[in-house]
């Protein structure tokens, strides 16, 4: 059978081990995880800054089909005969040029929400790299194996066994030299003075 200090000193540096391990793995995830969420944050701003370019160029494109719908009613009013510039042919063409504008207003209403979203994610993806590199920097492997080793309960039996030998090597080598209040004894002071 194994000697009980042996098996208690395996059982501590296994521990260490493992603790040092596992402190090490969970620092270098959070920072995989912190890179990750801080190349999420610039993508979400390209998003926002492509959602902003493509709402321009549909509300360009609003305003043009507005002009062509309001050439296309100025055509045909006039074919028949009725004069553009007053009455209801008049209020027509305004309520196109209103409407285009309203719709033109809203793609890029529509663009810029799109962005603050993308911008939002992005923001909570920065701030989650921020927690997650705290937590890289919070842990400390060398400390996670030291306290492993100081929180075993074979540490006590180490401890226990190996001041145990020391107490009684100890002992062993000084008790014939020292006397009931560690001042030498009769037989060692007539020799020590012979």
């Amino acid at each position: 059978m194994c000697d009980p200090v042996i098996m208690a000193g395996a059982s501590l540096a296994m521990g260490a081990m493992s603790s040092y391990q596992q402190s090490n793995a969970a620092k270098q995830s959070a920072d995989y995880q912190a890179a990750v969420n801080r190349n999420n944050a610039q993508i979400s701003e390209w998003q926002a800054q492509d959602s902003i370019k493509r709402g321009e160029v549909a509300e360009h494109q609003q305003r043009l089909r507005t002009k062509q719908m309001k050439g296309s009613q100025t055509a045909r009013l006039a074919a028949n005969g009725i004069d553009i510039s007053d009455g209801s042919a008049l209020n027509i063409l305004s309520d196109t040029d209103w409407m285009g504008e309203q719709d033109a207003l809203n793609v890029r209403d529509n663009a810029a929400r799109e962005a603050y979203a993308y911008r939002q994610q992005g923001a909570n993806s920065s701030a989650n790299a921020g927690l997650l590199k705290f937590k890289s920097d919070s842990e400390n492997p060398l400390m996670a194996a030291g306290t492993s080793v100081l929180t075993n309960p074979a540490l006590g039996t180490v401890t226990g066994a190996v001041s145990k030998k020391w107490y009684s090597m100890s002992a062993s080598k000084t008790a014939p030299l020292t006397g009931s209040f560690g001042t030498p004894s009769s037989a060692a002071s007539s020799s020590a003075w012979a």
